[in-house]
């Protein structure tokens, strides 16, 4: 067992060769200790969050199960696979498989299956493709079901109709049924109105936003939260009652109140605007400068505004690891390449760092800094997948993960590790 810092909130415990069952067993143990906030298993290690008793825990955890898929195998690739036997033997001996969910990561909570025969595996390819949700596929000899529309490079051999999106958590075992029609399954029911107060009239670049919170991160859902948590709290102390927020990036939503309300934004520079408005009356907020991110708190009544003062957010501090690949300081450029998920950075000065062929996907939050192979930095924002398997040089410090979020295309930042 080998221990390493992930920025100061967490640290990256590496179990060496394990089992599923032994890594299973590590993070219910993990998570019985006190001041642990969440416990993300990756391949063969643990990322562990800590903090204090009042934030939120990952307290929402169900017992593995044992879930039956109907499965149509007709996908694209599996005649490579049945080169090698029949048709016949293939879905008599798929039938009897047994598939442990290892880990989650990726996109919708997709889960890395043990147990497919190593004899029938089958190398990833060598390009990306659509695809879509409900596949079923394998690369090398791992499995998967694709829990969404998403591009990936595994061997597609069937399909499935049962929604996985985070469905799945560690440790559940999954029979596959082959059968050579899918059955019918209900629809989705439509999702409740996005706000209480008010409608979004127009604003293509806005998400309500549900505090940080830890709960469904076993089903790889990730905690979310602000991405600015300070402006996002200046905005909410504004008001009171029910409030929601609404995070904006670019410029202010367009609202249409459904009921008497108070509505404050707050800027990238912490100005609050706080508004009384009525039932019925629309409000606007315009471009946001000096950033790219501001904050709508929408609530019942008008609370206290908050004078905070900011530093400089182009120079962002990290700390190393948890793979230290040896960066003290490096000056990127902000890239379009950026969302809720993740910002893509661009290195002033190429980067001469190896990356290991074989390194196993670990644990990320937000502040996590990946060095691709493409040489750009990508750092992690609220929305991401809770593993990745790029090295990950620093972690942004938690205090200042604000200025991740207010970072615009072609501004140059530096980042400064210790």
């Amino acid at each position: 067992m080998h221990r390493v810092p992930a920025g100061d909130n967490a640290e990256l415990i590496d179990l060496g060769d394990v089992t599923a069952a032994e890594l299973h067993a590590a993070a219910r143990a993990m998570r019985a200790e006190e001041g642990v906030q969440a416990v993300i298993p990756g391949h063969s290690s643990l990322y562990v969050i800590r903090g204090s008793e009042s934030e939120q825990q990952e307290t929402q955890l169900r017992e593995p199960q044992e879930l039956r898929l109907p499965v149509v195998f007709d996908g694209a690739d599996l005649p490579e696979l049945l080169e090698r036997l029949s048709r016949d033997e293939f879905l008599q001996r798929v039938a009897a498989l047994r598939l442990t969910a290892r880990y989650l990561g990726f996109r919708g909570g997709f889960a890395y299956l043990d147990g497919w025969p190593e004899e029938w595996a089958m190398p990833r390819r060598p390009t990306s493709r659509p695809v879509a949700r409900g596949t079923f596929a394998v690369a090398g000899s791992v499995a998967g079901f694709y829990p969404i529309d998403s591009p990936g490079g595994w061997n597609l051999l069937g399909r499935t109709n049962v929604d996985l999106e985070h469905a799945l958590v560690p440790g559940d075992v999954i029979a596959i049924e082959p059968v050579e029609q899918l059955p019918a399954v209900p629809s989705k029911q439509a999702p409740a109105p996005a706000l209480r107060h008010a409608d979004i009239v127009h604003s293509p670049l806005t998400t309500v936003v549900q505090p940080l919170d830890y709960a469904n991160l076993q089903r790889g859902i990730p905690p979310g939260g602000p991405f600015d948590d300070i402006a996002a709290a200046v905005a909410t102390r504004a008001v009171r009652g029910a409030v929601e927020l609404l995070e904006c990036a670019m410029a202010g939503p367009r609202l249409r109140f459904r009921q008497d309300a108070v509505v404050a934004f707050c800027t990238p520079d912490l100005h609050v605007d706080v508004r009384r408005v009525r039932e019925g009356e629309e409000v606007a907020f315009g471009r946001i400068t000096g950033g790219l991110r501001g904050y709508a708190a929408i609530g019942d009544d008008e609370g206290k505004v908050a004078r905070v003062q900011r530093g400089d957010r182009n120079v962002i501090h990290a700390i190393r690891g948890p793979h230290d690949a040896g960066i003290e300081e490096v000056e990127c450029e902000v890239t379009p390449q950026l969302n809720r998920i993740g910002i893509r950075l661009r290195p002033l000065q190429p980067l001469d760092i190896p990356i290991p062929a074989d390194l196993r996907s670990i644990g990320m939050q937000c502040g996590t800094v990946q060095l691709h192979p493409d040489g750009s930095l990508v750092a992690m924002g609220p929305d991401h997948p809770v593993t990745g398997g790029y090295l990950q040089p620093m972690t942004v410090i938690t205090a200042e993960r604000w200025k991740l979020a207010q970072l615009v295309p072609g501004e140059r930042v530096r980042f400064v590790a210790t």
